[in-house]
């Protein structure tokens, strides 16, 4: 079993992400009673950012899921304001934390979206690719520090400049819009299963992940362990890189196919590179053993994993008879988080984009919870059974038992909230 150590469990239990209350997505509630006042004198700013879901304000609504480009670059711009003048205001500290961490949410999701935009078109990305990884990276930096409850008064600066050079070059390129959301964009999930994966993460050089629904994963993986290491007066030697790919998802323009995003990765890199290759979520294994396999042409040492896991489809095979579920040694990482289903996940987002002001899901205090598959089963004599490979075995029951122990430290850390 883990056992996190000292500077981990106490860096952990610090964590603001135990205040908030989280929905399916990854959206924060705040209770209305607490912030009312605050909300009604600072309105010009904060409709642009929350929606009221009585009992609740929720740090999302229809802008956070925009697509449309011009209005995204232009947020971009209003949040470097707006945070601004929320840090300097007389507001309370503890919403003005709150407003904080949601404002720099948004900025992390909308540069992803740009990141995604541009990772797709030869022109962009040799301008742009670069300073947008930069601008992510230094915005992930910032929302781990506020989720450490550290000070959060020093607002890392995006270009204007930047911002207007990527809107008129893709407007020339009679391009119009941004994905609406990354799948991966709920920070409480990517947060927990750092600490599960973090002696996997150790000893790499690099983290590469697919676009668009696990762009955010790479910089707030890397944040997170940047964080931790200069508590203990360590270097972190990391980079992250994507590639686009998805078996499901074709309906997002890339100029470059598999094989091309494998010279440029090749150039750049050793092959003797340790890299680990996460995604946010699998069901048949096919899009991550699709990547790995191009991936192996360029590094010998390749290791995969994902955040969350169509464990349904693989065990209640009765409701899916034809669906061809993951293999245990598919994937080198799996976790006994249940994947969230896109029905849902679409209705949740519909519900944070409407104007109604009472949420019928969360009106009665049931917020979304780690749904693991071992509350359903008895995993471990799951794995047992019908893991054959001494090595699969170990590592997926490790795996299980990290997920038991951090579950059951956030819960007692929550109840201290």
């Amino acid at each position: 079993m883990k056992k996190l150590c000292y500077t981990e469990e106490s860096l952990l239990r610090k964590t603001i992400l135990f205040k908030y209350k989280f929905g399916f997505v990854g959206e924060a509630y705040i209770a209305v009673e607490e912030f009312e006042n605050d909300y009604k004198q600072y309105k010009y700013i904060l409709e642009k950012y929350l929606s009221l879901k009585e009992p609740f304000y929720c740090n999302r609504n229809r802008s956070y899921y925009s697509t449309d480009l011009k209005e995204t670059i232009n947020l971009i711009l209003s949040i470097d304001s707006d945070a601004k003048s929320i840090i300097n205001s007389d507001m309370s500290f503890q919403n003005k934390q709150y407003i904080i961490f949601s404002l720099t949410e948004y900025m992390v999701s909308y540069i992803g979206k740009l990141l995604g935009v541009c990772f797709a078109h030869e022109e962009l990305k040799n301008k742009y690719y670069i300073s947008l990884k930069t601008y992510l990276s230094q915005f992930t930096d910032y929302l781990v520090c506020i989720i450490f409850n550290e000070d959060f008064k020093s607002v890392p600066f995006i270009s204007k400049e930047l911002l207007d050079n990527i809107l008129c070059d893709m407007q020339q390129l009679h391009i119009q819009e941004v994905r609406e959301y990354s799948e991966m964009d709920n920070i409480f999930i990517m947060f927990v299963t750092y600490f599960v994966y973090s002696d996997y993460l150790k000893n790499q050089d690099i983290i590469i992940s697919p676009l668009q629904g696990a762009v955010l994963i790479p910089p707030f993986y890397i944040s997170i362990q940047k964080y931790i290491n200069r508590k203990v007066g360590k270097d972190t030697n990391i980079n992250f890189e994507y590639v686009r790919l998805s078996n499901y998802d074709n309906s997002h323009y890339c100029e470059f196919s598999l094989s091309q995003q494998m010279k440029v990765l090749k150039n750049q890199y050793n092959e003797n590179a340790n890299v680990i290759l996460l995604d946010d979520n699998t069901g048949t294994g096919s899009t991550i053993k699709g990547i790995k396999q191009e991936l192996s042409k360029v590094f010998i040492n390749i290791t995969t994993g994902v955040l969350e896991c169509r464990w349904d489809t693989k065990l209640y095979t009765s409701k899916f008879p034809n669906y061809p579920a993951f293999h245990l040694n598919d994937v080198d990482l799996i976790t006994p988080l249940c994947y969230r289903h896109y029905k849902f996940f679409h209705d949740q987002i519909k519900y944070i984009k409407n104007s109604e002001k009472l949420h019928s899901w969360y009106n009665n205090g049931q917020f979304y919870k780690l749904k693991m598959i071992y509350h359903e089963m008895d995993y471990y004599t799951y794995i047992n059974e019908n893991c054959f490979d001494d090595t699969i075995k170990n590592r997926l029951l490790d795996i299980y038992e990290n997920f038991k122990y951090i579950e059951e430290k956030i819960e007692k850390w929550r109840e201290e909230y």
